[in-house]
């Protein structure tokens, strides 16, 4: 399993938890928006990334992010994650 499919699998299972969705109801080309993040959801996120990637996301990626995608917030996660 690539690095990318390890991290999608997380943070879609966060996800999913976190917004009552079921797997097949999740793809990487929704929005953080479409999925009705809230600030909580926010926070959750950034803990999971800290806990599973050692990487710190921080509200300022967010705002300057406003429409990421759950593919390029993972595609980032990876990215920075192999620095």
């Amino acid at each position: 399993m690539s690095q990318y499919q390890n991290i999608y699998i997380k943070i879609s299972e966060m996800i999913c938890d976190a917004k009552d969705l079921e797997t097949e109801d999740m793809n990487e080309n929704l929005t953080l928006i479409q999925l009705e993040f809230d600030s909580l959801d926010y926070v959750e996120l950034m803990v999971l990334v800290k806990r599973e990637f050692n990487l710190s996301l921080d509200a300022d990626f967010f705002i300057q992010h406003p429409n990421i995608s759950v593919k390029i917030l993972c595609e980032h996660i990876d990215k920075e994650s192999e620095s």
